[in-house]
């Protein structure tokens, strides 16, 4: 699970990504990179500027940690949660907009299974490969053009067992001003 957050962390830790128009536009019922980039280009994207990241652990869920392992996870989260240094995006990385991020998303080991995209944002659902089967990932983020805000849930199966594992994230980011 910690190979399959971390993707998801890195994608929604980027930029942030809410919907209306299907992507799988030739009905296949999947959604290809290129119906990926074609969604992700609508949305609005940041701002360049430097941005104020927040993290927010939603809700975690593991059989298979203890319950002490599961409030130091929180309790090293909530740590984290506000612990995170300011984010120059320039302007190269905002002229790319949500078209870097759905790249991200298309690397590695992930199929996407919908998504929906409009000016305000992106919602999307997709399998990954993890390391006790298939993570199933949501992701429902909106964009202002100098905020974003994205939730992230993954579930996926625990080892040995029919039980899953489940955490959702919030990832936020607020432009504060020019960078430095």
């Amino acid at each position: 699970m910690r190979n399959t957050l971390t993707l998801a962390i890195a994608t929604i830790a980027l930029a942030a990504c809410g919907s209306s128009s299907d992507a799988d536009t030739d009905g296949d019922g999947t959604v290809s990179a290129d119906e990926v980039e074609a969604a992700a280009a609508k949305v609005k994207p940041l701002e360049a500027g430097e941005y104020k990241m927040n993290l927010e652990l939603v809700e975690l869920v593991d059989p298979s940690m203890s319950e002490g392992d599961v409030a130091k996870a929180k309790e090293f989260m909530g740590a984290m949660a506000n612990a995170a240094p300011a984010r120059c995006l320039t302007e190269e990385e905002a002229s790319k907009g949500m078209i870097g991020i759905a790249e991200q998303m298309q690397n590695g080991d992930c199929t996407m299974e919908s998504l929906t995209s409009d000016a305000d944002g992106m919602q999307a659902a997709m399998t990954c490969k993890a390391g006790d089967g298939e993570a199933k990932i949501t992701i429902d983020s909106q964009s202002t053009g100098t905020a974003s805000e994205m939730t992230m849930t993954a579930v996926e199966p625990v080892a040995g067992s029919e039980d899953t594992k489940r955490v959702t994230m919030k990832v936020g980011m607020t432009r504060t001003g020019d960078c430095n």
